[in-house]
């Protein structure tokens, strides 16, 4: 980070920022796994080389890469050579892209129909990291970024959690997290969880209106019929 900073010489609050590092958006096509082929934004390193991340939405959109780990700061980019992104592979890495367009048609939801500007309503960096431990059946908000695992062979959920509905769910606990503030326990738990079930749902029907049902995560329950049924 390189920026100017205008600072009240009174109260030294901040007024404003000025970006110096001047990023290079650049508009992709992915074959995500679960919704289709979808247009996202990209950062563009070089000619031959993108990666998932974008300042066009708020403070940022970036999807990460954990290789199986829990250690976040061991995280790395994914990558792509010509921006139309079909990484179809053993490791399932074209699931990172429905992470990364579920993060941008989240905030867009947010944005068009709240005018909320990202889950804090302050333009905060939506940070996605997938391919997280091994034999992980669970996505989750841990109050800074969401996180995505891949599934157990022990479990219905067999496949990475990144469908469109989870990205909503989870990324509407943060919404919730610097709105409602509902303790996460009992009751106020109970309706934390169905606040973001509700989003999720409706997450899916404005972005993905061709695809959608009101099951909450039959993208990935072998079944179809999703976790819990919303109707």
């Amino acid at each position: 980070s390189r920026q100017n900073l205008f600072i009240d010489a009174q109260t030294g609050a901040v007024l404003e920022t000025e970006n110096l590092i001047h990023n290079g958006d650049s508009k992709g096509v992915a074959k995500t796994r679960y919704s289709d082929t979808q247009r996202i934004v990209t950062d563009s390193l070089n000619m031959t080389s993108y990666r998932l991340r974008e300042t066009g939405r708020g403070g940022g959109v970036e999807t990460f890469n954990m290789r199986k780990g829990t250690n976040y700061g061991t995280a790395v980019d994914f990558t792509d050579a010509d921006n139309f992104w079909n990484n179809t592979n053993t490791n399932w890495d074209e699931v990172a892209t429905d992470a990364h367009w579920g993060a941008e048609k989240t905030f867009d939801f947010f944005k068009i129909l709240f005018n909320r500007n990202s889950f804090d309503n302050n333009n905060a960096k939506i940070r996605s990291y997938v391919h997280y431990s091994s034999n992980y059946a669970n996505a989750f908000w841990n109050g800074s970024v969401m996180t995505y695992g891949d599934g157990s062979t022990s479990s219905s959920l067999k496949v990475p959690l990144t469908a469109l509905d989870v990205c909503g769910h989870e990324i509407a606990h943060a919404v919730t997290t610097y709105s409602a503030g509902l303790i996460y326990s009992y009751e106020s738990g109970a309706l934390n969880e169905s606040f973001s079930d509700v989003f999720g749902n409706a997450i899916e029907r404005w972005a993905r209106s061709k695809k959608w049902n009101w099951r909450i995560g039959e993208d990935i329950t072998s079944s179809g019929n999703g976790i819990r049924n919303m109707a």
